[in-house]
Order: C-alpha cells, then sequence, then structure tokens
C-alpha cells in the first residue's frame, strides 16, 4: 500500500479517550487505522516527569502525535520528542475551541493569525525528520467565509506541510460550550472539496458530522482520507471491518476470545503504572447495543474496586461466548 493511502481512515483526537490503552485496543481492532494522541499541551511534553503514560508508543504506527502550542521553541523540542518516541507524525492543533485554549493562545483561535501559524508550521519541520500536519476547522465565528479559509489555507501552505486535517464547521469561542462545537456550527462539506480543488497536492482528511462507518467509505471516495471520533469512542468494535473496507485487507469481524485476551496480556503488565479503571476503560463499551448487558456491567464495576483481573477477564470471555457476537457495520 503507497504512502498516499495510509490516512484513508484515521481515529481522531479525543481529550481523555485516546489514551495510550486505548490506542492500544484500537490497534488490536485494527491494524491500518491511522491513529492519534490526545492533545497534549507542548509545555506537559517538555516538562511533564510521567509523560511516557501519555505519549508512549507501543508499537501502535501508523500514529500522529498531536501538541497544542505557539512557542516556535517549544515545538521544535516537541517535533523531535515525537521523532524519539517513533511517531509517524506530529500534528499541531488548531481546532479545539475551549476557553482554557484560547487563554493559553493555541488551538482554533490562532486561524486567527495566519503568518504565525505558518511560523510554527516551518519551525517544526525545520527541527526533526518527520511528517508534520494541522488539523483546523473552516473558519470561526457563526457566518461562514470561504475566503478566509482558502487564505488561512494559502498561508499555512507556504510552510511546506502537504497533510491538513480539517473539521468541516466553524468554531464558534464564546457562548457555547466546546462538545457543542462539535455539533452546533453547520458542516460544509463542500468547502474542503472546494480546497481540495484549490490546492491538490495537499491531503486533506475530512473530519465531523461522520456518524457511521457506511457514512466513512462513501466519504472516503470524495475525498484523500475521513477522520472519526465519537462513532470510535462509543463503539471501538466498530473498528473491526476497517481494515477490509478501507484497506482491502482480509480480517475477521467479530469480537473474538483473541482480542479480549490480547488486550489482557496488555493490562495486566500495567497493573503497577496505572489504575484499572482506566486500563480497563476502553474496553468497556464491549457491551455497546447488546441486550441485557447491565447486569455484566454491574458485576464488572463492582469487580473492578477489588482488582480481580483474572475474574475480569474471565467475565468478559464468558459475555463473548454467550452472545456469539458478529459485528454487522
Amino acid at each position: 500500500m503507497s504512502r498516499a493511502n495510509i490516512r484513508k481512515f484515521c481515529v481522531a483526537p479525543m481529550m481523555g479517550y485516546t489514551t495510550p490503552h486505548a490506542r492500544k485496543l484500537y490497534r488490536i481492532l485494527s491494524k491500518k487505522a491511522f491513529l492519534f494522541t490526545e492533545m497534549i499541551h507542548s509545555k506537559t511534553m517538555i516538562h511533564y516527569k510521567k509523560k511516557d503514560f501519555i505519549i508512549e508508543n507501543d508499537k501502535e504506527n501508523p500514529i500522529a502525535l498531536q501538541v497544542g502550542g505557539s512557542e516556535f521553541q517549544d515545538l521544535a523540542e516537541c517535533t523531535k520528542i515525537a521523532k524519539t518516541y517513533n511517531y509517524d507524525e506530529i500534528n499541531l492543533n488548531i481546532g479545539c475551541p475551549s476557553k482554557a485554549v484560547q487563554k493559553g493562545n493555541f488551538g482554533v483561535c490562532l486561524m486567527k493569525d495566519h503568518k504565525l501559524v505558518k511560523h510554527c508550521l516551518e519551525t517544526m519541520l525545520e527541527s526533526a525528520d518527520i511528517e508534520v500536519s494541522v488539523k483546523c476547522r473552516i473558519g470561526i465565528g457563526k457566518e461562514l467565509n470561504y475566503d478566509f479559509f482558502c487564505n488561512f489555507i494559502n498561508e499555512i501552505n507556504n510552510s511546506g506541510i502537504r497533510i491538513i486535517y480539517v473539521h468541516a464547521r466553524n468554531a464558534i469561542l464564546s457562548g457555547i460550550s466546546p462538545k457543542n462545537n462539535r455539533t452546533i456550527p453547520l458542516l460544509n462539506y463542500d468547502f474542503v472539496a472546494r480546497i481540495k480543488k484549490e490546492f491538490p497536492y495537499i491531503q486533506f482528511i475530512l473530519n465531523g458530522g461522520i456518524d457511521s462507518i457506511d457514512k466513512a467509505l462513501s466519504l472516503s471516495k470524495i475525498h484523500d482520507g475521513v477522520m472519526i471520533g465519537r462513532l470510535i469512542q462509543n463503539n471501538p468494535f466498530s473498528l473491526l471491518n476497517i481494515d477490509k473496507l478501507f484497506f482491502n485487507t482480509i480480517t475477521e469481524n467479530s469480537i473474538s476470545e483473541k482480542i479480549i485476551l490480547e488486550y489482557f496480556q496488555y493490562i495486566k503488565k500495567r497493573l503497577h503504572k496505572d489504575t484499572i479503571f482506566r486500563l480497563l476503560s476502553p474496553l468497556l463499551n464491549i457491551f455497546f447495543g447488546f441486550h441485557n448487558s447491565k447486569k455484566f456491567k454491574t458485576e464488572i464495576h463492582s469487580i473492578i474496586k477489588n482488582k480481580k483481573i483474572d475474574v475480569l477477564e474471565s467475565l468478559f470471555l464468558q459475555f463473548i461466548d454467550k452472545q456469539r457476537i458478529t459485528m454487522n457495520l
């Protein structure tokens, strides 16, 4: 498969969700999906003594490390760190609209300063031999403005980057929450299609409003690639068909004992490093959409408190055996 196709299906960076543990599960479920870390502030990445807890890369490639920040020296150092940790790419977040992010002068508010973003990206490109990309919105405020979006893309194109992930909504910087910023501003996929025609040599990966695998597959045939977040968060097992559908690779499409055993093998090696709930959290949505799963959930939450990992493993295997789960995606 050519390098140009590795981003055909991407799992979006999600604060509090795309942890190293979740990424490990995603990689077990799909060998080809392009993964992202959570957004990590540049200062945290550089100075946090326990940064391995959030940026470790346990053979999760292909994968991007997403950073938030706007200070050149910090971004240069983060780029070197991404290279050291064997990431395929470092991604600059210019899409997050939260008040805390705005206060720190990074995220989507940087779209107001095209030249600053260009210089940030130039600094990152010069710092290490690793792919540098950006994730942005199509604009700021309630009114859509293609010229603003086009001017922004034109400026950062001059930095030399060739991969841009676009959440196809504006960001509204006041009056609504980050959560509502993912749903209230109107989607406009047309802006992404139009910008591709003006910059055909850039890969534009579409993000926003993709709420089913079928929709993702359809859009991937129109755009360079698609990026999905909440669908994977809510049901990580929807990744089971991704390799076959998007990358023409034969894989099994059922939640099997092998998957559970492999993930528990990963968990057991890390019990001394992290809480059992954080380790197990990505797997809890195995129950997504299945009848009579409440009993198992109640049992599991009770056993988590007692840290009986072998009992938990047996419960998950029992659930699979009883349900004979096959994903119909």
